[in-house]
C-alpha cells in the first residue's frame, strides 16, 4: 500500500477497532485482525508491521464466491483491499466490503501503470470517487497501440501508478461495458495525451499496424482462393 495511506489508516484506527483485509497473502497488512485469501496462512508474505491476525483469523476462501462472507453486517470498523483489479468479480467484492465494514481503503493500479505490463484482469479508473472497472481482454492486452514503453512508465510517480480510495458507508463501484475497438481507440488517445511518443515509437507502431493489415489481406486472399477450388 502507499505509505501515506498506511500512515492515515493507523491514525484513523489507534484503538482496538477490528480491521479486515481481503486478499493479503502477498502483502499482509499487520494492522488487520482478520484476513480473507484463497491461499493459506503459511504461504503469506512478510507483513507490514506487527501481525494482529493469526492462523485462527485467516480465512482460506474465495472472496468472489457467491456465498456471503461469514461476518455480520458492519462487523468491522475498517476493511482494506489492494487486489480488486486481479479478482474475477471485483463488483461483488465491493458489495461485501460495503456490507461487513463501516469504512475502508482500496487500491487499484492506474490504467497507465496497468498498460505498462500489468497482469490484472481489469482496467480501473476513478470517476468522482467511484471505481469503474473495464475488462481487459486478451485482444486489448496484445494491441501494440496501447502498450506503455518502459521510458514512459519511468516518468510516473508512485502516486500516479496507483489509485487509492478511502470510503465510508458504501464503496461505490460499477463495471463499464466497452467493445474492443472502442476501448483500444480510447486508450490510445488517453496515452497520446499523457505521453508524447518519440519519432521511432511512432514509426514502430505504424509499421506494426501496416503488417497487421497486410497479413489480414493475405489471409483473406488465401481463404478466397480455397473457396474457389473445386473437388477433383
Amino acid at each position: 500500500m502507499l505509505p501515506q495511506a498506511v500512515e492515515r489508516i493507523r491514525t484513523l484506527l489507534p484503538g482496538e477497532e477490528e480491521v479486515l483485509q481481503v486478499g493479503g497473502v502477498r502483502t499482509p497488512f499487520g494492522r488487520a485482525d482478520w484476513v480473507i485469501d484463497a491461499r493459506p496462512y503459511d504461504e503469506r508474505g512478510v507483513a507490514e508491521g506487527r501481525e494482529r491476525f493469526s492462523s485462527r483469523t485467516w480465512l482460506v476462501r474465495d472472496a468472489c464466491a457467491r456465498e456471503p462472507w461469514p461476518f455480520d453486517d458492519d462487523r468491522f470498523a475498517f476493511a482494506v483491499c489492494t487486489t480488486l483489479a486481479s479478482l474475477r468479480d471485483p463488483i461483488g467484492v465491493c458489495v461485501e466490503l460495503s456490507r461487513v465494514a463501516r469504512a475502508g481503503y482500496v487500491e487499484v493500479p492506474t490504467i497507465e501503470a496497468e498498460l505498462a505490463g500489468g497482469e490484472a484482469r481489469w482496467l480501473c479508473d476513478l470517476d468522482h470517487a467511484e471505481l469503474v472497472f473495464v475488462h481487459k481482454s486478451a485482444a486489448v492486452a496484445a494491441d501494440a497501440r496501447v502498450r506503455v514503453p518502459p521510458r514512459w512508465h519511468a516518468r510516473l510517480e508512485a502516486s500516479e501508478r496507483v489509485h487509492g480510495l478511502f470510503w465510508e458507508d458504501r464503496l461505490p463501484a460499477r463495471e463499464r461495458l466497452a467493445g474492443t475497438t472502442e476501448l483500444v481507440d480510447e486508450l490510445a488517445e488517453r496515452l497520446r495525451r499523457r505521453f508524447e511518443p518519440s519519432t521511432a515509437e511512432v514509426a514502430v507502431a505504424e509499421a506494426r499496424a501496416r503488417i497487421g493489415t497486410l497479413a489480414g489481406q493475405a489471409a483473406a486472399r488465401g481463404f478466397d482462393a480455397l473457396r474457389g477450388r473445386t473437388p477433383s
